[in-house]
């Protein structure tokens, strides 16, 4: 079983890691804005989350937790470099 996480009164509903940067997604149903999307980063051993974004429901929160996290994801992912396939058209290769 994972342990309960709050933070700022937010009860933290998903996280997920990328790379060196992880993004979470709290639910606090007495705030304005109920939910929130944070990141946190392995320089601060992912204790400090920052960089909010607060939704008033769970769906908009849910969109940007997934936007958030490919973001994460592209950044600290090294582009892979697949060279160009030869076609039988082009000029020979010297």
């Amino acid at each position: 079983m994972k342990k309960k996480i709050v933070v700022a009164g937010y009860t933290i509903i998903e996280r997920k890691q990328a790379g060196e940067a992880m993004v979470v997604v709290g639910h606090n149903p007495n705030a304005s804005s109920p939910y929130v999307t944070w990141k946190a980063y392995d320089f601060t051993n992912f204790t400090s989350l920052n960089h909010g974004h607060y939704f008033s429901t769970r769906q908009e929160a849910m969109i940007d937790y997934f936007q958030r996290l490919a973001e994460v994801w592209e950044h600290y992912t090294p582009a892979r470099h697949i060279p160009p396939k030869h076609r039988e058209d082009d000029p020979p290769i010297k």
